[in-house]
């Protein structure tokens, strides 16, 4: 998220630019107050996603002001543009990170590299460059071969095999002159390799240039486009730092998952830019009720994840009802200022210090299932007392492995699951038991010529059971078949039983 805000914050320029030239249109011509409000909502909702929130109620002001308190408010917004736009702190700075055991070596690179645009941190082992990467983000790494504690080239491998800086641009530095060590550095994962003793300018500008791209790459890879807020990516490197930095600490940390109600409604009766405009009207407001400590994403689809640091269950509890109340109080619009409500269900957990992200979200993903089959509009923990009946699952399965995994996945979950291993013996339960939804192997599917599918959904009970398919790689006929005989969602095996809970609740919850 702090690479966000670091890459939000050199955007600014361009909006001050155009306020500043709308300010001289103001009272010679009407676009000139248009143009002046359509920036301002921009700005509003931008800059309480990324948290913030003084600059978005300087653009609330101005998108909401009277005629004649236009032009005070725009000096205003501009005034917070300009502060917020040049406060580039040691905190909101893109980071070099140098590791050279020279010392005399780090002051040169520090001194050539040394810029108002960029915050630089010298370290002189591997060691002490692990630990500092365990807590801090870096867009770019300058890495010295010559290290007392490892070669430069295992480290090289490391920080490629990391996941937090499998990414990162990084500058080998080396006196080893010849093409093995470059071409070497290079199959590793190197950006760039310089030979000592080095050309001062030509590093310099080797740097401006990887680092600009490295943040600009780095926006793009994690900020979910329709709503500006971080994305599934983002969201997962969040996750780690925030629960090993909790687990140092001994902090709490909860985690919620967050699904909209009924938004298909809205797409299916409104169209699908109507449904865009509601999630990104949802997104403002949610940033609204946050803190600028909590991290939102996007999680995907209709679905919004939130991390909590140092924050205890009843605390995430009062912070997700206030998104709920947030919400309510700001109703969204359509284009033709028709209100339409918007509500969502949550699931909430407690995230413990060793839990992986995929864990946390199928714990938070459970209790937002029973959020959703307990009536919507309502946030369900691991502290609520919360019981639901027992839904059967039909499986269609001739593969003992496959069908192993899928059973003792919903048999975990609370599920009765009803395995059928043929699809004659499928049909038959399924007109005899009713069931919440139909599992289906696609080489079951059309095993004796004809269509189970098509059986199944001329059955009185099989109009509106959903069903997920699942294939093999390479299957893409028969899924598209699938698709159209009426199937609503698929999974590839091999699987994880992550990945089928995920889409057994979305489906059952829809």
């Amino acid at each position: 998220m702090e690479d966000l805000r670091k890459w939000y914050r050199g955007s600014l320029p361009a909006s001050i630019d155009a306020l500043k030239t709308a300010r001289k249109g103001l009272a010679k011509s009407p676009d000139g107050t248009d143009s002046v409000r359509r920036i301002a909502h921009s700005l509003r909702g931008s800059a309480n996603s990324y948290g913030f929130h003084s600059l978005g109620e300087s653009a609330r002001a101005v998108e909401q002001s009277r005629p004649e308190e236009l032009a005070y408010c725009l000096d205003r917004l501009l005034s917070e543009l300009i502060k917020v736009s040049a406060a580039l702190g040691p905190g909101d700075l893109p980071g070099i990170l140098i590791i050279e055991h020279d010392a005399q070596m780090c002051r040169l690179l520090e001194t050539i590299l040394s810029g108002s645009d960029r915050e630089i941190t010298a370290l002189g082992s591997a060691g002490e460059a692990l630990a500092v990467l365990e807590d801090r983000q870096f867009s770019l790494i300058i890495l010295d071969l010559s290290l007392p504690d490892t070669d430069g080239r295992n480290f090289l491998m490391l920080l490629r095999e990391r996941s937090a800086t499998s990414g990162v641009p990084v500058i080998v530095l080396s006196g080893i002159g010849g093409p093995q060590p470059k071409t070497e550095c290079f199959a590793l994962g190197a950006d760039a390799y310089f030979e000592k003793p080095l050309a001062p300018e030509v590093l310099k500008a080797a740097v401006s240039a990887r680092l600009h791209r490295s943040i600009e790459h780095r926006r793009e890879a994690r900020q979910d486009a329709l709503t500006g807020l971080p994305n599934r990516a983002a969201f997962c490197e969040g996750f780690h730092r925030a629960v090993a930095l909790a687990a140092r600490k001994k902090e709490p940390t909860s985690l919620a998952l967050l699904d909209f109600d009924m938004l298909k409604r809205i797409n299916d009766h409104l169209g699908h830019v109507a449904g865009d405009a509601a999630l990104r009207h949802a997104a403002r407001a949610f940033a609204d009720a946050l803190r600028r400590s909590d991290f939102l994403a996007r999680w995907g689809g209709d679905e919004f994840s939130l991390l909590l640091p140092n924050t205890n269950l009843p605390g995430a509890r009062f912070a997700v009802e206030k998104m709920f109340s947030t919400l309510a109080s700001i109703p969204f619009r359509t284009q033709d200022g028709r209100p339409v409500p918007l509500t969502f269900s949550a699931g909430l957990v407690s995230v413990l210090h060793d839990s992986t992200v995929e864990k946390a979200m199928a714990e938070a993903d459970r209790y937002l299932y029973l959020a959703k089959t307990g009536g919507r509009a309502r946030l369900v923990s691991e502290a609520d007392q919360t019981k639901v009946e027992t839904q059967k699952i039909l499986l269609a399965e001739d593969d003992d492995q496959v069908a192993s995994i899928v059973s003792n996945s919903l048999d975990r979950e609370g599920f009765e699951v009803v395995h059928c291993r043929d699809g004659a013996s499928a049909l038959r339960a399924a007109l005899a038991t009713p069931c919440a939804l139909w599992i289906l192997d696609l080489k079951q599917e059309a095993s004796q010529g004809r269509s189970l599918l098509t059986d199944l959904r001329s059955s009185w009970r099989g109009n509106r059971v959903p069903v997920l398919m699942i294939t093999s790689l390479g299957a893409d006929q028969a899924l598209a078949r699938g698709f159209q005989l009426g199937a609503d969602d698929y999974l590839v095996t091999p699987f994880s039983p992550y990945d089928l809970m995920t889409r057994v609740h979305n489906l059952l919850r829809k």
